[in-house]
Order: structure tokens, then C-alpha cells, then sequence
């Protein structure tokens, strides 16, 4: 029997299983909250399959709350093809309030889904004007990761003070709870940026704990890798491949080859321990052989690229040892994306030229 084949086969004995779990709670759901039902499934079954019966359970949920909580469970957890399904539940509910949720969630959907970029996603934002506390706190949340994507860390701050006041105030337990995880690993990144790096581990700590979620814990033990870039070699390769063994196990693809191509070769070549490490990128190509001594292929490769991004500009500097170089990538860093962690390579890197 195939792996597919083997696959399919156990997810849907898993499925059934999942389904005897949660009539009793589909049936009674008004007695039942959500972090209730979630605790209980938790406390007499494996992990794994109290999140298959959540699942469920906000697939079949007619309880309009519990529809609109659903749609962060799912997306939470990463279930984005039912994510789409419980969207347009909502879509065709006969509460505005639903339909409301769905809407806003339907360009969070596409967001991950990587079909609008950060500039499209924000214009669309701006044509959804919200009341409720927690659709707000979506919007700013969604604020947040365009910034981040686009590499603008400085602008964290205008939201997270507000969040953290908005999140405390939310009445339901499921929620709030889902949500604080997500501003954790806002603040985690908001002090990574600043190089305020006990608060940035207090929060990736804090995340790592307490997330039931594979994908977020791949996310976090890659930022912790990162972030102990300048600190210890063992300690950043560690949560380096804590997070490519998770992905791994789960057949994470997305973070299978970013930690595989990026985190690793980097956190490897930083400190010229780079024996057997390879890469499919180009900069990080280059980055290796500069940890091997190899100054020629480094810069080779460096100087066809057309624009060098504040990283290029650091590995090229360092390679040829030119200030100028070092200067201009510290100065991208701070200027351009306001990151105070990273600016510290190429001062580093200037100290001991100096």
C-alpha cells in the first residue's frame, strides 16, 4: 500500500473517530464553550486528536458564536481549506455579525494563502470600517504582519499597547487565548527588532509552551534559532532544528525548506561551521563560501545581483572588507527597516576593521 494511500486511509479513521468525540458537545453545544469542549477532548484523549475534534466541531457548529470563533481556531491551526469552508458558513448566515467576520476573514484567508500582497491587503482592509473589539484587533493584527512583511519593524508600536488592551477585554476564553499567543509572538519580533533580546525570549518561550500549534511552534523555534545568532552557535542551531524536525514530521513544506535554505546556512556560515551545509539560495551560497574562505565565489556571486538587499550588502562588505559597504548596510537596517538586531553585523563587522 502506498504512503498516500496509508495516509488517507488513517486520516479518515482518525476523522471518524474525531466525530464520535464531539456529538455529544454538537448536541448540547449550548451548555458547552468552546474552551470548555477543547479542555475536556484534551484531558481523556492525545493531543493530536482533541485538535482533529475541535476541528470538527467548527466545521458542524450551528451556534453562531462558535461559528465566528471557528474561523480563528482553524486559521490558527493552519486548517486553511476549512477555514475557506467555515467563511462561507458565515457568508451564508442570516447574522450580519457572521457575515461581518467572514468578511474580514476572507482577506486573511487570501493573505496566507499568499494570493494579495501587503499593499493590497491593507487597501482592502481600509473598506472594512469595524466596531467590535475583536474584528479590531484583527485589523491590527493584519497591520502588524504587512509592516512585517515588508520589513517596516518600526511600526509595531503603534499597535501593540492598543492590542494588549483590546485582547484583555475580550469575553470569550477561546478567543482571547488565541489571540494573546498571536500578539505574544508580535511582542516576541517587536523586541527582536529593538536587540532587546531577554524580552524577545521571555515571549518565544512563553509561545513555545503554551501553542498547541505545530506550524506556529516551527515559526518560533526559527526566530529563537535568530535570534541567538550572536550569542551561541549551539543554542541557535538547536531551535534551528527543532523547527526542521517539526516541519518534518508534519510535512511542512513552506518550513521545511525556509529553515533548510535560509535559517541554517546562515546561523552555520555566522559562525564558520559550515561542513556539509548547503543551500538552494543565491546570498546564502555566497555566505557559505565566505565562511569556507572562498572570498572569490562570494563576491562573484554577489556582485550580478542587480540590487543588493542590507544582508548582501553585509556579506559583500565583510568579503571584500569594504567600510563603505558595512556602513551603507548598517545604516539600511536602521533607516529602512528599523532593525537594531541585525544592524549589528555590519558593526561588528566595521569594529574589527577599525
Amino acid at each position: 500500500m502506498g504512503n498516500a494511500r496509508l495516509e488517507s486511509l488513517l486520516r479518515k479513521e482518525q476523522t471518524s473517530q474525531a466525530h464520535s468525540l464531539i456529538q455529544p458537545f454538537l448536541h448540547q453545544e449550548t451548555d458547552w464553550s468552546m474552551d470548555q469542549i477543547f479542555h475536556i477532548l484534551s484531558a481523556s484523549n492525545q493531543l493530536e486528536d482533541a485538535i482533529e475534534g475541535m476541528r470538527q466541531f467548527c466545521l458542524q457548529t450551528n451556534l453562531s458564536e462558535n461559528m465566528r470563533v471557528g474561523l480563528e481556531f482553524l486559521y490558527s491551526h493552519g486548517f486553511l481549506d476549512d477555514l475557506e469552508l467555515l467563511i462561507e458558513k458565515n457568508l451564508a448566515s442570516s447574522n450580519e455579525q457572521n457575515r461581518n467576520w467572514a468578511k474580514l476573514y476572507r482577506v486573511i484567508f487570501n493573505r496566507r494563502k499568499r494570493r494579495q500582497k501587503p499593499h493590497e491587503y491593507l487597501t482592502r482592509l481600509s473598506a472594512f470600517h469595524v466596531a467590535e473589539r475583536e474584528l479590531i484587533c484583527m485589523k491590527d493584527m493584519l497591520h502588524v504582519y504587512a509592516y512585517f512583511e515588508l520589513r517596516q519593524y518600526g511600526m509595531l508600536g503603534n499597535y501593540v499597547d492598543r492590542l494588549q488592551s483590546m485582547i484583555y477585554d475580550i469575553d470569550n476564553e477561546m478567543l482571547r487565548q488565541l489571540f494573546q499567543i498571536k500578539l505574544d509572538e508580535i511582542w516576541m519580533t517587536y523586541y527582536w527588532k529593538r536587540n532587546e533580546m531577554i524580552m524577545a525570549r521571555k515571549y518565544g518561550y512563553k509561545i513555545l509552551k503554551q501553542t498547541f500549534n505545530p506550524r506556529k511552534k516551527i515559526d518560533i523555534h526559527n526566530a529563537m534559532g535568530l535570534g541567538y545568532v550572536f550569542d551561541s552557535y549551539e543554542q541557535a542551531i538547536g531551535h534551528a532544528r527543532d523547527g526542521l524536525h517539526i516541519a518534518q514530521d508534519i510535512n511542512h513544506s513552506p518550513g521545511i525548506y525556509g529553515i533548510s535554505n535560509y535559517t541554517i546556512p546562515f546561523i552555520s556560515a555566522f559562525h564558520r561551521q559550515v561542513e556539509g551545509v548547503q543551500s538552494n539560495d543565491q546570498a546564502e551560497m555566497a555566505h557559505i563560501a565566505l565562511a569556507n574562505g572562498d572570498i572569490e565565489t562570494c563576491v562573484s556571486i554577489l556582485e550580478a545581483f542587480s540590487n543588493l538587499s542590507p544582508f548582501q550588502q553585509y556579506y559583500l562588505g565583510k568579503a571584500k572588507k569594504d567600510k563603505h559597504l558595512l556602513e551603507e548596510s548598517h545604516r539600511r537596517f536602521i533607516k529602512e527597516q528599523s532593525d537594531y538586531f541585525y544592524a549589528m553585523m555590519p558593526l561588528q563587522e566595521l569594529k574589527q576593521l577599525t
